[in-house]
């Protein structure tokens, strides 16, 4: 049995392809990224800055690598769901856990500042 090209969603035999170079460009942007992570995490932590760049990793991984620029939109769809879904729940985490009053927070998460401005050492 001969090899059959790829069907594309109209049915017809287009077959996609792409040469190495984004693949390549992907991959050196992932390694400036992954620098990038280690060195905000080393010098200048923010857990806002980490979890875009997180995302933004994330996404060229689904992207480029798992090809969901050539998927249907039904996969599209799922896709940007899935991303809209995780800024609504990093939102509402996020939202609740630095509108709360410290005092109602578990014992041990309570932030160094406030146990100096009490007196107490930390």
């Amino acid at each position: 049995m001969a090899h059959q090209p790829a069907h594309s969603e109209s049915g017809n035999g287009e077959h996609h392809t792409h040469g190495a170079g984004r693949y390549w460009i992907v991959w050196v942007l992932l390694i400036c990224f992954t620098l990038l992570t280690w060195y905000t995490g080393s010098h200048h932590p923010n857990i806002f800055l980490a979890l875009a760049i997180a995302v933004t990793k994330a996404s060229l991984v689904v992207l480029f690598f798992m090809h969901m620029t050539e998927a249907p939109g039904a996969n599209r769809l799922v896709f940007s769901v899935s991303l809209v879904f995780t800024a609504v729940m990093m939102i509402g985490v996020f939202g609740d856990l630095l509108t709360r009053n410290p005092m109602s927070l578990p014992t041990g998460s309570v932030p160094s500042e406030i146990h100096a401005s009490e007196g107490h050492a930390p």
